[in-house]
């Protein structure tokens, strides 16, 4: 397999060849979101890690083919995109085509590069939020960013239609102009990793009518509701164990619209910090009435999400803090969202509701779906993994669709091959009976399986939109890639 992280000097030299609207260079690697505290060598590039602190877990990503960056126009706004097309294409005609969604809730450095998808193949589109700038090529997408909302959609709608081959860029240039091979944007896919995939989500039920080409939608480890964005259920500390919300019990504190939690001695301290946040202040579960942070409490800690310059708990929790009287109005902290923001800013910024609307969409109704999960979730702790359960509820029973939790077993062997039972094989269209069993359906995350997995549910999905292959389950690879070469 040729080498995914040399050739930096050619790169240079096909860039400065590429005509593009700005500097092309490599791309910075995007960072994951919502990630524990910091592990350096357990194989994940986690959110305070990066390729100077952690080379071992953040390679600096450098595509080995053409890259280009444009710009394309999205409601009187100039958003940057990034064209990356691979050295060999997969396929004898060309290479599908895939949108990596940036992350909402927490900041992506540059141009998502993470996961790696020319290394497939496959031509690689990137983009930047209104207001971000890629350090390395020092690009910049104009306006404000809005953490998902409403532009946020719009954003992301226009730069499908441009990755699909359906919009032109500022300068007249479509994707077939930027790209070495040619792009089938017939085979369009999209990858979302964490919140990534609550915007994804809102703009295939909201504008799907738009999407011509599009074949297929990957969800990794994706949050659903406002209680799971937040970490309420559960975190992981400082020191990379599972803190668990006791009053978070499955079956009965669930359901595919929402999750009930029990608020019962809330209690607030201002002066505490946690190890994801220098902010002062937490809710808390005073669980033996000392009326202070003790053992056995829980703490609502976590990488929580900051949107507008303030902290956001979900709409429940915040408005416990008022219902209460924990915390009043007019001495509510300035850096945490009030109850009328909270609700404001979740009722967006959710699933559950989105997804019955994609029935009554033409182009929508064929997507085919896959949930790409480990047994260790990157951030939530939940043993029945409450989030892959409302977006399978949701993406199969009310939208209708095919749906897949995790790749198909042949596909990771061709990525790992020392791949063993441990890893699933589960038919599409299945669920577990129970899900409080839901780990036997999700693969290890031990080694390099966090980094190729998803490889491999890409590749899987690319390939049977070329193939048109949509059984159940394959137990073949369709496609080999890079190609044997024939012997004379």
């Amino acid at each position: 397999m040729r080498s995914f992280w040399t050739l930096i000097l050619t790169l240079t030299i096909l860039l400065s060849a590429c005509e593009s609207s700005s500097p092309s260079q490599a791309a910075s690697t995007g960072t994951p979101e919502l990630l524990p505290a910091s592990r350096c060598g357990n194989d994940t590039c986690e959110s305070i890690e990066n390729a100077t602190s952690c080379p071992q877990d953040c390679p600096a990503a450098t595509f080995s083919g053409r890259v280009e960056t444009t710009y394309i126009e999205s409601e009187g706004t100039n958003i940057a995109v990034m064209v990356a097309s691979p050295q060999a294409q997969r396929y004898v005609e060309g290479a599908g085509v895939v949108l990596v969604v940036s992350p909402i809730f927490t900041e992506a450095d540059g141009f998502m590069t993470d996961p790696d998808l020319t290394s497939l193949g496959l031509i690689q589109v990137s983009y930047l939020w209104p207001g971000k700038t890629d350090p390395e090529t020092g690009v910049r997408s104009d306006g404000e960013f809005d953490y998902g909302g409403e532009q946020s959609i719009k954003v992301l709608r226009d730069v499908i239609r441009f990755a699909a081959g359906r919009m032109a860029d500022r300068n007249g240039r479509y994707i077939v102009a930027m790209t070495s091979i040619p792009p089938l944007t017939d085979e369009f896919g999209l990858y979302a990793f964490a919140g990534a995939g609550i915007v994804a989500v809102n703009v295939l039920s909201l504008y799907g009518d738009q999407f011509q080409g599009l074949q297929y939608y990957i969800g990794n480890e994706n949050p659903t509701v406002d209680t799971i964005s937040c970490l309420e259920i559960g975190y992981y500390n400082e020191a990379g164990q599972p803190v668990y919300n006791p009053f978070y019990l499955y079956p009965s504190s669930y359901s595919a619209t929402a999750l009930t939690l029990n608020f019962a001695n809330l209690r607030w301290d201002p002066t505490y910090t946690g190890s994801h946040s220098k902010a002062a202040g937490r809710p808390y579960l005073d669980l033996d009435g000392s009326g202070s942070i003790s053992t056995g409490d829980y703490v609502f800690d976590g990488q929580i999400p900051v949107m507008f310059g303030k902290r956001y708990y979900s709409t429940a929790l915040t408005q416990a803090l008022l219902d209460y009287g924990v915390l009043f109005l007019d001495t509510w902290p300035a850096d945490l969202a009030k109850p009328q923001e909270a609700d404001q800013a979740w009722s967006f910024r959710q699933s559950p509701g989105r997804f019955a609307v994609m029935q009554n969409n033409n182009v929508v109704q064929d997507l085919k779906v896959m949930l790409v999960f480990a047994r260790n979730d990157h951030a939530q702790v939940a043993q029945d993994k409450p989030h892959v359960h409302q977006a399978y509820q949701g993406f199969r029973f009310e939208a209708r669709l095919w749906v897949r939790l995790n790749p198909d077993w042949a596909y990771v062997q061709s990525l790992i091959p020392k791949a063993g039972l441990e890893f699933p094989d589960n038919p599409a269209n299945t669920q577990p009976t129970d899900w409080a069993q839901i780990e036997d359906y999700a693969y290890p995350s031990q080694g390099q399986a966090r980094r190729l997995v998803p490889l491999a549910a890409v590749s899987e999905m690319a390939d049977r939109a070329h193939a048109g292959r949509w059984d159940e389950n394959l137990g073949q690879v369709l496609y080999t890639y890079p190609a044997s070469t024939p012997q004379p």
